[in-house]
């Protein structure tokens, strides 16, 4: 029993961040998901009021592309929070049963993802976008997970320490590897570039390559839509997640 609320069903997973569970929350009659931060936030003053306030970002997100947040405290030296729990998979684990996506599916999740991108950048950024925060249920739908909580890491700059995630590296956009605090919401959007790219061709891009390389079907138009999503230079990117969106489906209409 967590907090001598939260009734402990099972383990969801292990992240880079800490662990999920099941758990039953016998104060509302309903299974949600609940996940704790690793112990090094527990300890920290600066991550503990971080935390606080991301959770407090989180929860004025009202969107349906963006999971709930419904509860967070510290528990015996444990920081956690609770959120709707997800029947689906994450994109990650939709990649690796089917290695690459057809294009109309990669163009409908990811437009379903800068939508809701779209709604959280009026108040904050995700900057840590991957196959893994990104869940695709049953119906079609997706939804983003662990929206802002990467910000806790802004005090471990040393991206080489221990309990860092290389693997989120590929996704990172140049200018967050320098300095992750000073980020904007193009940071998210040069990560969906990548997903974009890894959707596609199962693999995430090496400089230069172009996506007609992998996937000759597709219009010329796709590499200059996919030069801009990971240009270097904020600036050159896509502006915002809905040009991003109108590009991504200008693109589909061209396919």
């Amino acid at each position: 029993m967590v907090a001598g609320r939260y009734e402990v069903r099972g383990i969801i997973g292990i992240g880079g961040m800490g662990e999920v569970y099941l758990v039953h929350d016998q104060q509302t009659d309903q299974d949600v998901a609940l996940k704790t931060l690793h112990s090094k936030y527990g300890t920290s003053r600066h991550a503990i009021a971080r935390f606080v306030r991301e959770v407090k970002l989180a929860r004025q997100l009202n969107h349906p592309g963006i999971v709930k947040i419904y509860d967070a405290q510290k528990w015996q030296d444990t920081l956690f929070y609770t959120m709707e729990y997800l029947h689906g998979k994450s994109l990650r684990r939709w990649l690796q049963q089917r290695q690459r996506l057809e294009f109309g599916t990669t163009v409908r999740v990811l437009c379903l993802v800068a939508s809701a991108l779209d709604h959280a950048h009026r108040i904050t950024t995700h900057r840590d976008l991957s196959p893994e925060n990104i869940m695709v249920l049953p119906d079609g739908s997706v939804r983003l997970v662990d929206f802002g909580l990467a910000k806790l890491d802004d005090q471990y700059k040393n991206l080489t320490a221990v309990g860092v995630n290389l693997g989120k590296l590929k996704y990172m956009a140049p200018e967050q590897e320098l300095n992750a605090s000073e980020v904007d919401h193009r940071a998210d959007l040069y990560s969906l570039g990548v997903i974009f790219f890894e959707m596609l061709t199962g693999r995430t891009p090496l400089p230069g390559q172009r996506i007609t390389d992998f996937r000759s079907e597709l219009p010329p138009e796709a590499d200059a839509f996919l030069s801009k999503a990971l240009a270097r230079e904020p600036d050159d990117r896509f502006s915002s997640a809905r040009e991003f969106h109108d590009a991504l489906l200008n693109l589909y209409k061209l396919y």
